[in-house]
C-alpha cells in the first residue's frame, strides 16, 4: 500500500461521509481558481492544512507531498515570469512578474486542497464518489487502472533500488535495462493479483458504505 492510500486508510477522516469531504475541499480548489489572488491561495493553503491536520495527517508528511507539486509549478512558472531575448538575454517586467506570482498561487492552492482531500479519504471513496456524480463508467476505470499502475511501479521501483543498493549493485546501462524489464514485470503480475483480491471482495468498497459517518450528526445505533 503506498502512503497515500496508507494515509487516507488511518486518518481520522476515513469512515467519514466522501460527500462531505468533498464539500470541504472541493469548494477551497474552486475558490483558488476563481479568485486568483496571493490572500485567496494564503486562504486556501491555510484552510486546507488544518483539515488535513484535524484528519491525523502528519504536517511533515503533507509538506513533503507539496514539495513535488511545487517544483512544476516553480519550473512552469518561470517562463512567464521571464523572456528571453537573444544569447544570455532575460528581461522581466512587472506584469510578467505579477502574472507569474498569481499563477503560482492559485496552482499551489489547488494542489493543497486536492491533497488534503485525497490524503483523508480512501480512493475506493473517490470512486463511489465519481460514481455518485454519474461520471462516465470508462472515464472511472481509466483513472482507477493509472491510478494502481502508477503507485504500483513507484512502490515495486523502490523495492528493486533497495536491494540492488544491498548488493552492492552498479548503475549502467544494461543493469538499468534489466532493472526495468524487472519493475514492469513484476507491477503486472501484483496489479494482477491485487485486481483478483479485489474481484474476491467483491469488488473496490473496502470500507462499507453502512459504516460511513457525519461531521454533522452521530451514528445511529
Amino acid at each position: 500500500m503506498n502512503v497515500i492510500d496508507r494515509t487516507a486508510y488511518n486518518s481520522r477522516f476515513a469512515r467519514i461521509h466522501p460527500a462531505e469531504k468533498a464539500a470541504v475541499c472541493l469548494p477551497l480548489l474552486f475558490l483558488s481558481i476563481i479568485w486568483r489572488e496571493p490572500e485567496a491561495a494564503f486562504f486556501t493553503v491555510i484552510a486546507a492544512s488544518l483539515f488535513a491536520f484535524l484528519g491525523g495527517v502528519s504536517p511533515f508528511l503533507y509538506i513533503r507531498l507539496l514539495l513535488a507539486p511545487a517544483a512544476f509549478i516553480l519550473a512552469g512558472v518561470l517562463p512567464i515570469a521571464f523572456s528571453f531575448a537573444g544569447w544570455l538575454s532575460v528581461y522581466a517586467d512587472s506584469y510578467s512578474i505579477d502574472k507569474a506570482v498569481t499563477t503560482a498561487c492559485a496552482a499551489f492552492a489547488g494542489a493543497a486542497s486536492l491533497y488534503a482531500f485525497i490524503l483523508t479519504t480512501p480512493f475506493t471513496q473517490i470512486i463511489w464518489l465519481m460514481k455518485a456524480c454519474k461520471l462516465p463508467a470508462l472515464f472511472i476505470d481509466i483513472l482507477a487502472l493509472v491510478y494502481r499502475f502508477i503507485f504500483q511501479l513507484w512502490e515495486k521501483k523502490n523495492e528493486v533500488i533497495i536491494a540492488q543498493t544491498l548488493r552492492s549493485g552498479r548503475p549502467g546501462v544494461q543493469m538499468a535495462a534489466r532493472t526495468a524489464v524487472h519493475i514492469f514485470t513484476q507491477t503486472l503480475m501484483e496489479m494482477n493479483e491485487r485486481q483478483h483480491a479485489v474481484d474476491m471482495r467483491g469488488g473496490l468498497d473496502y470500507i462499507a458504505a453502512a459504516e460511513w459517518q457525519s461531521f454533522w450528526r452521530k451514528k445511529n445505533d
